[in-house]
């Protein structure tokens, strides 16, 4: 368990969180959007419900949520070695 996974767990006190509380802070959209992205496999990382009623929230994976996370965090400083190393 990497840092960003023991602070999500930590903030969110458990290892799957429903999207709706996700989705405005870490994918910059509203809880609507995050759904229909969710239903349209759009999401940036996986979204899954707990079974088959439609009814069931959308859950995320705090581990998928904090590769999410490092995975752009590491991106962004490569982009910025590059520009300051010119």
């Amino acid at each position: 368990m990497n840092k960003t996974e023991l602070m999500l767990l930590m903030k969110f006190e458990s290892p799957i969180v429903p999207l709706e509380k996700v989705s405005q802070e870490y994918f910059g959209c509203s809880k609507n959007t995050a759904k229909q992205k969710a239903k349209s496999g759009t999401l940036p990382i996986p979204a899954f419900r707990l079974g088959t009623s439609q009814k069931l929230p959308w859950m995320i994976n705090i581990q998928d949520l904090a590769q999410f996370i490092e995975t752009n965090s590491s991106e962004a400083k490569r982009e910025w070695i590059g520009i300051i190393s010119e």
